[in-house]
């Protein structure tokens, strides 16, 4: 129930422009912040459990620091790809680190805020999700886990 709970306020975030480092539906959003927003709106945490510090939208490119992770794993565990769920949280790779996540809304479909598009709903088979050889970008699934 808590996976359909963040699949459809996700859908609440469509249209919201891509704006780095930022969180107001219907205004500005990065994929992180899209995630994090999603969380915050359904209740499953609240704004003062977390804040993501502030960085440079090239960090993939200059950094191996996959700083998404310390965040995940504060409101998720690892699930394997196989398992993947409507509500889950799929990080991709791009660069150097993983530097993109994206919420499954079932259907091979999800829901991301993507650079100069902004929040979207894309298919995993779309060519943005594969390298240049044809390989996934996909790292890691990440599954909400009820907070104590």
């Amino acid at each position: 129930m808590t996976g359909l709970a963040i699949a459809r306020e996700a859908m609440n975030w469509l249209g919201t422009p891509h704006v780095d480092n930022s969180m107001a539906k219907g205004h500005g959003v990065d994929c992180a912040h899209l995630m994090l927003g999603v969380l915050i709106d359904t209740n499953l945490i609240g704004e003062e459990d977390m804040q993501i510090e502030h960085y440079s939208n090239e960090w993939h490119l200059h950094r191996s620091e996959d700083k998404f992770l310390k965040y995940m794993d504060r409101v998720g565990y690892e699930v394997d790809i196989d398992d993947l769920q409507v509500g889950d949280f799929i990080l991709f790779q791009y660069g150097r680190c993983i530097s993109h996540g994206a919420i499954y809304i079932g259907d091979n479909m999800v829901v991301h805020a993507y650079v100069d598009m902004g929040v979207i709903v894309s298919n995993l088979n779309d060519v943005i999700f594969y390298d240049s050889k044809g390989n996934s970008r996909i790292r890691k699934v990440y599954r909400y886990k009820e907070q104590a």
